[in-house]
């Protein structure tokens, strides 16, 4: 009924919803776990036989095109073939579909698409907050940390840091869609969401960005000369977290007590390192990552972890070896490099992200709540559709011409 009507927005805000609720772990949304195979199937259905109302370009899918070509090779020797061709696939048709949604989106409808896309993700936060007086186990849980209806605090934490993230981008094209109030109370919601999960990953990643984005406007040497300030700092900064914990007086919100062994990631990572000295060049294809650990789940409980990797650039490498990687990174970099030439902000949100996966997997999935944030944050960066609002030849309440658009 949507599609008929021409509701292509709706349509895409749908699969964000869809996506949001199949985080959740409750029996209760299974139904979205299922679902979202499906919608991002009717997507590109809908992309492919309405072709001639969408743009003819996809800038952003032609960048990751060798590293799916690699993706699919490793799946020759991969023990679930089945379900690693439905990840592979699923992570070309996300890059596919998503742009294509989000530019016809805004030629049709302006820039109160993103406006929308984010009150979407700031009102299901407060609704997760609110549904505690329902049942404090669905709000929260890990020892009372927040999570709203996401299937646990970490991975709302880093769907805070990327809205926070699309917020402050969406300020920088267009100036006048949202008033100063509502810019301030979206960025607390955010914030304190954040808090509250108590996602010291999420926290940090966001202050970083912060940080970085005001040395980025003045300049980009200077923003990169912080960046590898931070690099070099980093190993000093490890060696001493505890203390520098204590001293500051966050040894509860850090939870000094797994910093140790970072909550079992370190002993997820080493298992990961040795699997990968097996296949170091070419990995065994998407979903080996989650077969091999599932594999050895006894071993790993006795030694103090459950769960996945929780590192992108470990699952990336376990799944298509070195060379998977090192594509992936080329195809990432190379997109912000393309960005930074039309936003400023371009670099501190790549630095941030690039962060936020040295300690979770969720830029290895396509069909996540966050992989979908990040890849619109991208197509706005890159798209010349969106590049007259930063420049100020639009206003935030103009409609792009559309036969120039998709010409």
């Amino acid at each position: 009924m949507l599609w008929r009507k021409g509701l292509y927005f709706e349509i895409l805000l749908g699969f964000l919803f869809i996506l949001i609720l199949s985080d959740n772990l409750s029996y209760k949304t299974d139904f979205a776990k299922i679902f979202k195979n499906a919608y991002i199937v009717l997507l590109v259905l809908i992309a492919v036989l309405d072709r001639e109302k969408f743009p003819s370009r996809n800038r952003l899918l032609v960048y990751f095109i060798p590293f799916l070509v690699v993706a699919i090779i490793a799946l020759a020797f991969s023990p679930v073939i089945f379900t690693g061709a439905q990840k592979t696939l699923s992570y070309g048709l996300l890059l596919f579909a998503v742009p294509q949604f989000y530019i016809k989106s805004l030629v049709d409808n302006g820039p109160i698409i993103v406006k929308d896309t984010i009150y979407l993700g700031v009102a299901l936060i407060i609704l997760g907050y609110f549904l505690q007086f329902v049942d404090s186990g669905i709000a929260f849980s890990h020892q009372g940390r927040f999570r709203a209806i996401f299937g646990n605090p970490n991975g709302l934490g880093i769907f805070a840091a990327l809205m926070f993230a699309l917020t402050l981008l969406s300020r920088e094209y267009f100036k006048a869609l949202f008033s100063k109030a509502d810019l301030r109370w979206i960025l607390i919601t955010l914030i304190v969401s954040m808090v509250l999960c108590g996602s010291r990953t999420a926290v940090l990643a966001s202050v970083m960005f912060w940080v970085m984005t005001r040395f980025y406007r003045l300049s980009p040497f200077l923003g990169f000369l912080f960046f590898l300030t931070l690099a070099f700092a980093a190993e000093l900064v490890t060696r001493n977290l505890v203390e520098i914990v204590i001293a500051l007086g966050l040894d509860q919100f850090f939870r000094i007590e797994t910093l140790g062994d970072g909550s079992g990631r370190y002993i997820a990572w080493n298992f990961a390192w040795e699997v990968i000295q097996d296949h170091f060049w070419l990995g065994r294809g998407f979903a080996f990552d989650e077969w091999i650990m599932a594999k050895n789940a006894d071993i790993l409980s006795d030694l103090g972890h459950q769960g996945g990797v929780h590192n992108t650039y470990l699952i990336i490498w376990l799944n298509t070896g070195l060379i998977g990687l090192v594509i992936f990174l080329r195809a990432l970099i190379t997109v912000f490099i393309k960005a930074s030439k039309n936003v400023n902000m371009a670099f501190p949100i790549l630095w941030m992200v690039m962060f936020t996966i040295l300690l979770e997997p969720w830029l290895a999935a396509s069909l996540n709540p966050f992989t979908i944030l990040f890849v619109i944050m991208i197509t706005i960066m890159i798209d010349p559709v969106f590049q007259p609002y930063y420049r100020g030849e639009l206003t935030s309440f103009q409609t792009p011409d559309e036969e120039k658009v998709l010409v």
